[in-house]
Parts: structure tokens; C-alpha cells; sequence
């Protein structure tokens, strides 16, 4: 994989190694990725840049994508926006205005909301993994959320924690942007419904590394369970070790933005132990396997789980160009979504187009996830919340 640097981004040219020589005379067709390649959240933003890598890979190791008898070769170009909406906007216009891409993935709501607009008026595809409810509305056409959200699934998630867990009193912790608010939104009702006392809520700035102060008006508050929700997994995992060295022995909880083995290696073992998560995969399942072998001989380290919601979209996105049967009518191609799906998953799992509920428009790929229990420093899959 190219890396290059170029003032605050890093451009990867991913897919065009595999079927090179067998799609010789193809047409390029380019997704781009904006994505936080850098920083807390490079381990997400990796996974959506080489998930898309890797589904790309596959069309093209067939001659090219066949789109009404045309083969095109599949090029993924990702920008690193560091989490930020001007650097997603700048990575935007970069894709669309000079590398000619129609196709964009989106990771973050920062980048979500500051393109929604540009994405409906230059007619672009947006794929988005946003959690925030802002990124879709009726008014959407082109921007699709590529996975399902805490609206989604948290009613199975807190339905399960209530049955399965007898702590009831819980603090919420998120970071302070339009990820973090949705989060505490949602989950804060949800909570509410179910019987739990939510005895509290915080939101912290995503350069905060000492949670010190934070947490010693928690403990001190007695919470019997804390929601970390929305924070990155290297995050979580420091917030944890630090409160357990200040005394905190109730539950831990995350109810977004899954990563456990970020989070143990940021917590330490004993610290993350019994920890409860919402997971994207299956760490068992052989199709989530196959994904994380390719990305960890593409880059010599394990993925985020969240490569599988990526490589799925991005599936998803080929097999609606294809139905469209016009690689450059985006319009065309926004329809030819539901007639893409339902398609299964990478692990099996039915993927469906939805949305009409949670964002008041059928924009949205419904996807499967887990719960998982972090036991011995390793995810256990203790249910499915869809």
C-alpha cells in the first residue's frame, strides 16, 4: 500500500494491484474515503480505507467491475481528515474536484455534516458511518448511512444489559461533537425507559488524555456502571485503566464505537475485564476472519472490527452501480440501492435498506451487531442487538 504524504493528508491508491493486467484496457472508477487515518480514530478510519481496499480488490481480481458490459477497475484514493470537518472538507474537494471521484465514504459526523450539503447538490454517493441523526433526513438522496446506529440497535443492547446485569445507576461519558451528543441522546432515553437511573452525564474534549478530574466527581458520585459510548477504543481503554486506579471496581459499558482490543490494550487485561461492548463482528465468525487476514497481511497488524461494516458497504455500493447499469449516473445509481439490497453480509448476516424511522428516509443500510463481553482480554459474543 502507497503511502504519501501531502500537507495534512495522507493519499492511499488502494485496489488496483489485484486484476491489473486482466482489466489493462478497464475505465477507473474511483471511491474515495475520508477518513481519520491518524490520531485516536486511525484504527476506525484504517478499516474503512483498506475494508473498501479489500472489496475493490475482489471486483477487480475479475477483470473490472461490469457495468452494462463495460469493466472498470476499482481505485479507493483516502484522504486523512484527522477528525476534523474543514480537513474533511478540503479531502472532498480534493476527491471530487481533482481525482474525478463520484463515490465517497464519509467515517466521521464532523466530516458527515459538513458535506451533507455538498453532497446532494454536486450529486455525489455518500457513504457514511456517522452515528449522529443530523446526517440523514427526508431530504436525503444521495448520502446513505452504511450501517445501522444506537437507535437501531441500543433498544436490544440496554434490553439485554437489564436481563442479563442487576446495576441500574449509570454515569455517561462522550466526547463533546456531534458523535458524543447523539450518543448521550439516545442512550440517555433508552436508559430512562428500561428503569435505569442515569445518575449523570459528562462530555470531554478529544485531546483530554488525563480523566483524573473527570472521574473523581464520578466515583464519587457511586455509580454502579459506566456507559463510555461514543469514545474511541484507545480512549476508553486509558479512560478505564485510570479509573480503576482510582478505585472504580463497578461495570464498564460501550454502547458505540466497538474496538475491545484497543480498549485492552489501553486498559491493561484486569482492567478491561467484564467489560460490555457493542461489537460490529463476530471475532469467530470465518467471513469476519477472512477480512481481518487481508487487512493485517495488507498492513502487518490487526483491524478495527468495523472493517467488516465497510467492506459490506462498500459491496453494497458496487452491487448497486452495477444495477444501475451507468458507472457515472449517480442518480441512477442512488435508485438501483434498493435493488441492491437485501444482500448477505460478509458473516452472513442480512443486510437491508432501511431508515425510514430512525432518519425519516430509506437512506440507510440496516446491518447485524453483537454483544460482547471482554473475558481473559479477548471479545465473547454473548448476543445480537438488531
Amino acid at each position: 500500500m502507497k503511502l504519501q504524504k501531502s500537507a495534512k493528508t495522507f493519499v492511499v491508491g488502494l485496489g488496483l494491484s489485484v486484476g491489473l493486467l486482466a482489466g489493462a484496457s478497464a475505465e477507473t472508477l474511483k471511491i474515495g474515503v475520508i477518513a481519520a487515518l491518524t490520531g485516536g480514530a486511525a484504527p476506525w478510519g484504517m478499516a474503512a480505507a483498506e475494508g473498501a481496499k479489500i472489496a475493490a480488490a475482489a471486483a477487480n481480481a475479475k477483470g473490472g467491475l461490469d457495468v452494462g458490459g463495460k469493466k472498470y477497475q476499482v481505485e479507493v484514493v483516502a484522504y486523512d481528515d484527522q477528525y476534523k470537518a474543514a480537513d474533511a472538507v478540503a479531502a472532498y474537494n480534493r476527491l471530487v474536484r481533482q481525482d474525478g471521484a463520484k463515490y465517497v465514504i464519509i467515517m466521521s459526523s464532523a466530516g458527515a455534516l459538513a458535506l451533507k450539503q455538498n453532497i446532494e447538490d454536486d450529486k455525489i454517493i455518500g457513504l457514511t458511518s456517522s452515528y449522529s441523526a443530523k446526517a440523514i433526513d427526508a431530504n436525503s438522496r444521495y448520502m446513505f448511512r452504511l450501517f445501522s446506529v444506537s437507535s437501531d440497535y441500543l433498544p436490544a443492547m440496554i434490553g439485554w444489559m437489564k436481563a442479563n446485569y442487576k446495576e441500574r445507576r449509570v454515569f455517561m461519558l462522550n466526547p463533546n461533537d456531534e458523535t458524543g451528543w447523539d450518543q448521550t441522546q439516545v442512550s440517555g432515553r433508552l436508559f430512562k425507559q428500561n428503569g435505569y437511573e442515569v445518575i449523570g452525564q459528562d462530555l470531554y474534549e478529544r485531546t483530554v488524555k488525563d480523566f483524573q478530574p473527570i472521574f473523581t466527581k464520578i466515583i464519587a458520585m457511586k455509580p454502579e456502571m459506566i456507559d463510555l459510548g461514543g469514545t474511541p477504543p484507545a480512549t476508553a481503554g486509558l479512560m478505564m485503566r485510570q479509573a480503576r486506579e482510582m478505585g472504580y471496581k463497578g461495570l464498564f459499558m460501550k454502547t458505540g464505537g466497538a474496538g475491545p482490543r484497543d480498549i485492552v490494550a489501553g486498559a491493561g487485561k484486569e482492567a478491561a475485564e467484564g467489560m460490555v461492548s457493542v461489537l460490529y463482528a463476530d471475532p469467530n465468525n470465518e467471513g469476519y476472519k477472512r477480512l481481518a487476514a487481508e487487512y493485517k497481511k495488507s498492513l502487518g497488524q490487526e483491524p478495527n472490527e468495523i472493517i467488516v461494516a465497510f467492506y459490506d458497504a462498500t459491496n453494497v455500493l458496487l452491487q448497486a452501480i452495477q444495477k444501475a447499469g451507468d458507472a457515472r449516473d449517480t442518480t441512477k445509481v442512488a435508485a438501483a440501492f434498493a435493488k441492491a439490497l437485501p444482500m448477505k453480509s460478509a458473516q452472513g448476516d442480512l443486510l437491508a435498506l432501511g431508515g425510514n424511522t430512525s432518519a425519516g428516509a430509506g437512506q440507510q443500510i440496516i446491518s447485524t451487531n453483537y454483544i460482547g463481553v471482554i473475558k481473559n482480554g479477548q471479545p465473547v459474543v454473548v448476543g445480537k442487538a438488531k
